[in-house]
């Protein structure tokens, strides 16, 4: 006989069939902690969100504390809590996988200059030169992407990722010096892992020789990059630990490796691939002898249910030590307090800025005195993270409304990623719709009129056939 539930929390939720707002519990079935909601027209619904309730539990712990007020929540990012802006420049691209945030694929639409110079503006205002990712789509199938580089780091943004898949990096000789000269800061490289089995399970088609060689042309321009796996369980998830291994031996220009475990937004197989963000920490520790699953803490910025992280010095022969476990978690919440909000992503991604700040942070704490060396040793970690993006069987209200990674949209808000990207069972992005955020309204339907070409879709130098993308 199964468990009662035991209710944990409440919290307001979302109807993941049409993405209304109605009440939901966090309850303990036995097997984890699951949220359960109730809709008028739908019925009700409950999903698995964290494997453990201790470890649950555990992260809750960091905080941090949010408005809880209905009234309160009206889904945009406050402009001092927005870490990271996604800026969509495209919904072309030289790639169609099952699972994409985008719905994106070839013959997709530029967006206008002037459009992408505006949605600039609106982060600025909204939010302050805080750091950007070009995203798309796939931007690298835009010819003039460096010049839209360039205008960026004109208006005083510091930090320029882009986010590719990296095809162009490895096939067009020259292209990552482009970039580089444009004043990218870091290349955001979709990285699902090292075989040709992985890329032909998840991108039906084997670029694994070309992600080597996407890394190698960053080497050669001096332009660090960001791993990015999607981690699909059963498919990939036991080449985590292989990812983790080539970042070290590639620490030179592996500047961190945040994992995304797939969560079902707008193109997406069944819900049943999703699994939970401690489960993902567990499986990646068995597989690095440095780590524990706790010495991948949360990192309390959003939510501290959003986001685990920690910090490997690699020690020369392919493995390395995790500096949070010289971290108690008290001290650890302690300097997570003094982090400015819009300093994590700086942090997560390793840049010199986020190192600057980090042992700021460090020496306000209650007179804690670094040991010399300190900032030389943050030259030699390889920084690992854990985002769990919110797909509508995850939806909670009050967490997104937290949010700090940011989208713009055209009329001047800066929204949250998860709901601007968020999907209802039947592939309509209704949140997107119902506030009128812009971009496709469901994952089969043409694009919006609005989204205009301003330049013919390019090509991106490949050859053959169209190959296949996730998540952007």
């Amino acid at each position: 006989m199964a468990n009662k539930p035991t209710a944990l929390a409440e919290t307001t939720s979302l109807c993941p069939t049409c993405l209304e707002r109605v009440p939901g519990t966090y309850e303990d079935r036995g097997d984890g902690v699951h949220l359960t909601r109730t809709c008028p027209d739908h019925g009700t619904t409950s999903r698995q969100v964290w494997g453990s309730r201790d470890h649950w539990e555990w992260a809750g712990d960091f905080g941090p504390e949010f408005a809880t007020d209905e009234d309160d929540i009206d889904l945009t990012v406050e402009n001092e809590h927005a870490c990271l802006a996604v800026v969509e420049v495209t919904s072309d691209c030289n790639l169609s996988c099952s699972y994409c945030f985008a719905s994106s694929g070839p013959g997709g639409n530029h967006r206008p200059t002037e459009e992408i110079v505006d949605l600039l503006d609106t982060v600025k205002s909204e939010g302050g030169a805080r750091p950007i990712q070009f995203s798309g789509g796939e931007p690298t199938v835009r010819e003039d992407l460096p010049d839209l580089v360039e205008r960026a780091r004109e208006m005083d943004f510091e930090h320029v990722q882009v986010n590719t898949n990296g095809l162009k990096l490895a096939t067009v000789d020259g292209y990552a010096d482009r970039l580089a000269e444009a004043g990218v800061t870091a290349i955001y490289l979709q990285f699902d892992g090292l075989t040709a089995e992985t890329y032909e399970a998840i991108r039906e088609v084997d670029i694994a020789a070309e992600k080597r060689d996407a890394v190698e042309a960053c080497r050669e321009a001096d332009l660090p990059v960001v791993l990015v796996p999607t981690v699909v369980p059963g498919t990939n998830d036991d080449e985590m630990g292989d990812i983790v291994r080539f970042g070290l031996h590639n620490a030179d220009v592996v500047q961190s490796i945040n994992f995304q475990p797939v969560a079902h937004f707008g193109r997406y197989a069944e819900s049943e691939g999703r699994f939970p963000l401690d489960e993902v920490a567990r499986r990646l520790a068995a597989q690095v002898e440095a780590l524990s699953p706790r010495d991948l803490l949360p990192i309390p910025c959003c939510s501290s249910y959003c986001q685990l992280a920690t910090a490997i010095r690699p020690d020369g022969d392919g493995g390395g030590t995790a500096l949070t476990q010289f971290i108690d978690d008290e001290t650890f919440d302690s300097l997570s307090g003094l982090v400015d909000e819009g300093d994590w992503m700086e942090l997560l991604a390793n840049t010199t800025a986020g190192k600057e700040r980090a042992c700021t942070a460090a020496g306000c704490c209650g007179g804690m005195e670094l040991p010399a060396g300190a900032a030389d040793l943050l030259d030699q970690v390889l920084p690992i993270s854990i985002t769990g993006f919110m797909d509508a069987d995850a939806a909670d209200v009050e967490r997104l409304d937290n949010c700090c990674i940011s989208v713009p949209t055209p009329d001047g808000e800066l929204v949250p990623f998860c709901g601007y990207n968020m999907t209802t069972e039947d592939g309509d992005y209704a949140l997107r719709n119902r506030n009128d955020w812009g971009g496709r309204p469901a994952v089969d339907a043409p694009e919006l009129a609005a989204l205009d070409v301003d330049d013919p879709p390019a090509t991106d130098g490949c050859e053959g056939e169209p190959v296949q993308e996730e998540g952007d």
